[in-house]
């Protein structure tokens, strides 16, 4: 399948693009300004990353997976007032409303004759004997192949939850250039997005907010990403000498949580994080720290542990509040609430812990809300 493919490019694309670090993992040693129509005003307009989805009056291409022998009814993050359309992201086929599916006053129903293609029974339940051991969930990003968009209008709104503050940094936008650096897991790097190896080719949440950047403001962001597939935050405390203290940054980015939290108590994730802003102030004393909490991983699966994600995101309101320069993005009780009415493949680029392409463009409506605010 496509998605199966996808992930081979993946990993060969990433790779091709920068060189390797010495923990041998590709690293970006050089910023990167924007170049080509991946961070302009195309990508913007394509994935809507100009549009409010959480608290707008519309939200776009909202995922929903279909599996043979599930439910046809499903819900909605927000009760739909009117469903402009239903479409599969891949294909760009627009199904048809009455043939293909209902509207309800939770969301819609999949008909009997639909013309979308479900995935066979029970295939999110039919594991491997690794994966039942290693993750006790399917991992695939072929659950891809039977997501579905829809796009609707919605009067609630879900306001993506920040504290703390950057600091001054918005006064440098358009008036000098600024420099970026991501530092995070695979989430961070993009891992699942279909970026540059499927339709809809849309890329991770990093570029999706530099892209959005680079418009409004022209010829001033450069960025790069430094984040590494499967990483904690003990990784990073090793790396951040040579992935982000390498060279000065007027914003860093530290997207950790995801790995922590299937074992790593809340007291050393919480030391892990201040070594780590330790060691940025003791280089830069002012530069600001965006810190993004963990999204959710499959509740089924056995990598992540509630009680220590909880604990993590409160350690992470702890570490704002006693730091100057910092803001932190609740990613992590967005993703509780969605998933209050969505079920957790409709969500997921590879049925475990990386979101797809919606959950993607979630993440940076709520970074792009916390480093803009009302400006976004």
């Amino acid at each position: 399948m496509r998605a199966t493919v996808a992930l081979i490019f993946f990993i060969s694309a990433s790779n091709a693009l920068a060189k390797d670090g010495p923990d041998g993992a590709p690293i970006d040693e050089d910023f990167h300004s924007c170049h080509n129509l991946n961070c302009s005003s195309a990508m913007v307009n394509k994935f809507n990353t100009d549009k409010k989805s959480l608290t707008g009056s519309t939200v776009y291409g909202e995922t929903f997976y279909l599996e043979s022998g599930a439910p046809r009814n499903h819900k909605t993050i927000f009760k739909p007032t009117k469903i402009s359309f239903v479409y599969s992201p891949y294909t760009g086929e627009i199904f048809k409303p009455g043939k293909d599916y209902n509207q309800t006053a939770d969301g819609f129903e999949i008909t009997p004759d639909s013309s979308m293609k479900l995935a066979p029974t029970a295939f999110s339940s039919n594991m491997s004997a690794d994966e039942r051991k290693n993750y006790n969930v399917k991992v695939t990003p072929a659950f891809q192949d039977y997501q579905y968009a829809v796009t609707y209008n919605k009067k609630e709104t879900l306001t993506p939850l920040s504290y703390g503050s950057l600091g001054d940094l918005e006064k440098k936008f358009g008036q000098s250039p600024v420099k970026v650096t991501f530092f995070g897991d695979s989430i961070t790097l993009g891992a699942n997005s279909t970026s540059i190896y499927v339709a809809p080719n849309q890329p991770g949440y990093a570029d999706l907010v530099m892209a959005y950047l680079n418009t409004k403001f022209p010829s001033t962001f450069e960025y790069r990403n430094n984040s590494v597939g499967g990483w904690n935050t003990f990784n990073a405390v090793s790396a951040l000498s040579y992935r982000v203290l390498d060279k000065k940054s007027d914003l860093i980015v530290l997207g950790f949580g995801m790995n922590d939290s299937g074992g790593i108590t809340a007291e050393q994730f919480k030391s892990n994080m201040k070594k780590i802003i330790a060691d940025i102030r003791a280089y830069d004393k002012t530069v600001p720290i965006l810190l993004i909490s963990s999204t959710v991983a499959n509740p089924e699966s056995s990598i992540q542990k509630q009680d220590l994600l909880a604990q993590h995101l409160a350690k992470l309101r702890e570490i704002e509040t006693e730091n100057t320069n910092i803001a932190l993005v609740d990613i992590t009780s967005t993703w509780q609430k969605m998933l209050i009415n969505k079920n957790y493949l409709d969500l997921t680029g590879n049925g475990l812990n990386h979101p797809n392409d919606f959950g993607h463009r979630i993440i940076a409506e709520s970074v792009l809300t916390t480093i803009l605010g009302p400006n976004f």
